[in-house]
């Protein structure tokens, strides 16, 4: 290892990599950068975790390779100094690459052979988007108003279309709010079909890029007065109109705004797309509940226990997952028992199927639990309200 260089100014890296030719090329690159600093190189995991805790690291570049898993190394590096960006780098490019690195809390991968403008625009922007995230933190932090803790993330997610997830995530966001009291933000997050809004009969004045286009300002303050609030209590940030804007939407935009959310509000429910999509994939590794979604149909179960099954080979914490089995219907051919076998995990929740009065309550944008109190779908809102609530220790705000 090299000895620590005391420069407050510049962005201090420190190189993780197994191939000593590859240090030396990252070295040789960034020897040339002024605003930036190699203040250590090394192969080996223990040194590295050494360095880092008696000096001042900025951002660490670490090989996939590293003690045979360098996303381990990653997820060990994130949660011991989440003040420290780190960047992968792989050898190819694969589908689940983004997941796995961002699943591990990584900031960004970089693809070998890469170029130096890309190494140096990537480290800069990595360093300039997770010092905004602390500082976030810190600013909330010491405002007397704002909250003790952090709020909970609840993610909706589901890979198979049409079974519900905004319906389920618009209603659960009413429930919590109606039955703890506390404060309740409903997120969209589906960049190509959100619809969030329509379903709250809402006119967005401020959609999520209007934040992301604000991204270097934001704090718990800002990011207020692009909520839009809903007669139900519950405040909405809703998807972009139009899908065009949200091409220049990222993973960090996304994981400023849901952190800095998480500052102010006791719950912030989250309804993903039907598919796993790289810059909405911190909601997933934020969530501390990951509601998946299935109806019962022999399609869709398929369909979910394919993404059970990717996400654990993404290394997804089981212990985040619940599954919701929307639309039951005792007279149903499926059973629960069925759902729960063909998954290997037990249903948290079930909905029950309302198809009318749900038609009705999404047409007219009114949250069934508010325009139907007595139905036995609301009672299994609340009911699910309430699990949650149990179930993350009531870790809400105090």
């Amino acid at each position: 290892m090299e000895r620590k260089v005391m420069n407050m100014d510049r962005i201090k890296v420190l190189v993780l990599e197994n191939t000593q030719e590859e240090r030396n090329t990252i070295s040789e690159i960034l020897s040339n950068v002024e605003y930036i600093i190699l203040v250590g190189e090394s192969d080996s995991e223990d040194e590295a975790l050494d360095f880092i805790e008696d000096n001042s690291i900025d951002v660490v570049l670490l090989g996939a390779n590293v003690g045979d898993d360098g996303y381990r190394v990653a997820e060990k590096l994130s949660t011991e100094y989440p003040e420290v960006a780190i960047i992968m780098m792989e050898n190819d490019l694969k589908e689940e690459t983004m997941h796995k690195a961002i699943f591990a809390g990584a900031k960004d991968v970089l693809i070998k052979p890469f170029t130096p403008s890309k190494l140096v625009d990537t480290i800069y922007r990595v360093n300039q988007l997770t010092k905004k995230k602390v500082l976030i933190h810190k600013e909330s932090s010491t405002k007397a108003r704002r909250k003790s803790t952090l709020g909970q993330v609840v993610t909706v997610f589901s890979t198979k279309g049409g079974v519900g997830k905004t319906f389920v995530s618009i209603n659960l966001a009413v429930a919590l709010a109606k039955n703890t009291g506390k404060r309740v933000v409903l997120v969209d997050l589906d960049l190509d079909f959100g619809n969030a809004a329509l379903a709250l009969n809402i006119l967005p004045k401020f959609t999520l890029s209007d934040i992301v286009d604000d991204i270097r300002n934001i704090d718990a303050d800002l990011i207020e007065s692009y909520l839009i609030p809903h007669d139900s209590g519950i405040k909405v940030l809703p998807a972009n109109a139009q899908p065009q804007l949200s091409e220049f939407i990222n993973s960090e935009h996304i994981d400023i705004i849901l952190r800095t959310l998480q500052s102010a509000f006791d719950y912030v429910v989250v309804d993903m797309p039907a598919r796993f999509h790289e810059p909405v994939n911190p909601a997933l590794a934020i969530a501390d509940k990951l509601l998946v979604v299935t109806t019962p149909e022999v399609s869709t179960v398929r369909n979910v226990k394919a993404a059970l099954i990717t996400l654990n080979d993404l290394n997804y914490p089981k212990a985040k997952i619940r599954v919701i089995l929307n639309r039951h219907d005792n007279r149903g051919e499926i059973k629960p028992k069925d759902v729960e076998t063909t998954l290997g995990m037990s249903i948290f929740s079930t909905l029950a199927a309302d198809y009318k009065d749900v038609i009705s309550s999404l047409n007219q944008g009114i949250p069934i639990v508010i325009r139907n109190p007595r139905d036995t779908v609301t009672k299994d809102f609340i009911s699910l309200a309430k699990k949650l609530v149990d179930d993350t220790g009531a870790k809400g705000h105090n």
